[in-house]
């Protein structure tokens, strides 16, 4: 994935915050301060216009203008939401605690942790936490045990705000994404905690080896990928490919390396590049916007190889296994696929599919690696492409919709899709072109991907985030109208068999939802002065909500 639809990751869908594109139903397509449209993609937009990097509209030069060029693709990348298996940690900054709630029990525990908890993370397959403490430049690990809760605090840089976890769940690397600092301060100009451009913090976390190290990388980290083991990370700077052995840096043995080049123009815009690690950690391919190639870096010993492409990739995803490339070729209506590293050899070995009239420029794969779907947020196409990856010849299927796609995600077997809709600019209730007004208006759709059978849903406000259950009969997702008295403040609960949606009304407005899978349920935190988080059992779908953490923490402490 890009490195934009990472960070848009970290602030809206199941990861657990709020879309660019803001959550109300605003009249004027919610304009954000200076009276730029917000947006989340370039067909949000204002016909001509494209989205920014921080999720506003950009007029369109000049005609003929040397920067008039096709508005680029915007990638959202979907990863877990916030929570272990069994307990959800909700930060408590004003009084240096998290509250842990018991999905099963619904109990409230207070955890004391470093001055201004500012992020947390949940340690993958347990019910640990990471959590970064902003004042005190610290990280404090949470772990729940039958007596007590387990704390280890160890020392960090000052203002980081990533948190990366390796698979493994035995690391995690803390570092600064200036970008994101920018968007979660709403502006440059109220970012007042800037963090180190070239330095990470390496944290051990398995029981009693946990320790903390600061290492230098290149220039501006923008991503950080691990390899499927999580033995090393790889850290995606300015500067290229900062690789990362991370036992040897828990030892303190780490030394500096010079990042590894991923382009053969060491002046290249890193803003420009997409860069994504085989899960072996053996190779690196690389997108650069506007240009009809891609790189192979083999990581080992740096050795860079070019397949030239008949157009330029608009975006590139690895396949599961990592072996292949999938490169959706906009400009020629075409994909390439890529064997990882053999075609970077012979790139006659390179297999073209020809789309017809179908002008797509994302994609998103399956878990299985057997179907991609295809479609554009770059303008406003109805429709999206369904390609088999595992039959010969790779046929696809166009399936129709009623709305601009912005994004698309699978569920987790495969068979259903959820495509959020891009918005038009204008008030729906201000036509009376029954296709204008769906135009305008927000909303989402179901699509049976066997079938084709496809159900829009309108919505008031912007569609935000959203968790599938586990086995894939039913899909959640938050609806936040804003903070207002008569605001809407609900979750609607899909049925996947049936495509039924129910609405779930809320006290508070919905700020993120994920899966406890230990206990069983969905939870929704919510925005509230004393917290607040509404649990939704899995199976007969009722619902329990804990109320004041701040006030419950001191009692059941």
């Amino acid at each position: 994935m890009g490195r934009l639809g990472l960070l848009l990751a970290a602030l809206v869908g199941a990861a657990c915050a709020a879309d660019p594109a803001g959550a109300g139903g605003d009249d004027d397509f919610g304009y954000v301060d200076g009276g730029a449209p917000a947006c989340f993609s370039s067909n949000d937009c204002p016909t001509g216009w494209t989205c920014s990097e921080f999720g506003t509209c950009v007029a369109p030069p000049p005609p003929g203008g040397p920067d008039a060029a096709p508005p680029p693709e915007v990638e959202r990348e979907f990863g877990p939401p916030s929570s272990t298996l069994r307990y959800v940690y909700v930060n408590m900054p004003d009084l240096d605690e998290l509250a842990k709630i018991d999905g099963r029990t619904l109990t409230v525990t207070a955890v004391p942790v470093g001055d201004r908890p500012s992020l947390v993370a949940p340690v993958p397959g347990t019910d640990d936490a990471l959590v970064l403490d902003a004042g005190s430049a610290t990280a404090t690990l949470v772990r729940p045990t039958v007596d007590r809760d387990e704390r280890v605090t160890v020392r960090t840089l000052p203002h980081l705000n990533v948190l990366s976890m390796a698979p493994s769940g035995r690391y995690a690397v803390a570092w600064f994404d200036l970008t994101r600092a920018v968007i979660d301060a709403g502006g440059i100009g109220n970012v007042t905690e800037i963090g180190s451009f070239q330095d990470v913090t390496v944290i051990a976390l398995a029981r009693g080896e946990e320790v903390a190290v600061d290492l230098a990388v290149g220039f501006r980290p923008r991503e950080i990928e691990f390899d499927a083991a999580g033995a090393r990370a790889y850290v995606i700077t300015d500067d290229g490919i900062s690789v990362i052995d991370l036992a040897e840096a828990a030892r303190g043995a780490a030394r500096v390396q010079a990042a590894i080049p991923v382009t053969p123009d060491p002046l290249a815009d890193a803003g420009m590049l997409e860069v994504e690690v085989t899960p072996d950690g053996a190779h690196a391919v690389v997108r650069e916007l506007g240009q009809p190639l891609l790189h192979v870096v083999t990581l080992a010993d740096g050795a860079l190889r070019t397949i030239l492409l008949p157009a330029a990739p608009s975006d590139v995803d690895l396949l599961p296994g990592g072996d292949r490339a999938l490169a959706v070729l906009r400009d020629a209506a075409r994909v390439a696929l890529v064997d990882v590293p053999g075609d970077a050899l012979d790139p006659d070995g390179v297999e073209y599919v020809d789309l017809g009239a179908e002008r797509v420029g994302s994609a998103v794969i399956d878990a299985a690696g057997a179907r991609a779907l295809l479609f554009t947020n770059a303008e406003d196409r109805e429709r999206i492409v369904a390609l088999d990856l595992a039959a010969p010849g790779h046929p696809y299927v166009v399936r129709p919709l009623h709305k601009g796609v912005r994004a698309v995600a699978f569920a987790p077997d495969g068979r259903t899709a959820l495509v959020l809709h891009s918005k038009r600019p204008g008030d729906p209730g201000t036509t009376m072109d029954v296709d204008e007004f769906i135009d305008r208006s927000f909303g989402y759709s179901l699509v049976d991907l066997a079938s084709g059978f496809a159900k829009l849903s309108l919505t008031p406000v912007d569609p935000g985030a959203f968790a599938f259950a586990p086995d894939s009969t039913r899909a959640y997702l938050a609806l936040d109208g804003g903070d207002g008295e008569d605001a809407v403040r609900r979750v609607q609960t899909i049925d996947l068999d049936s495509f039924v949606v129910e609405d779930v009304e809320l006290g508070s407005p919905p700020e993120s939802i994920g899966i406890l899978p230990a206990a069983g349920v969905v939870f929704v935190n919510q925005r509230h002065p004393l917290g607040r988080v509404t649990f939704l059992d899995l199976e007969t779908q009722a619902t329990h909500t804990v109320t004041g953490f701040e006030l419950n923490s001191h009692v059941v402490d």
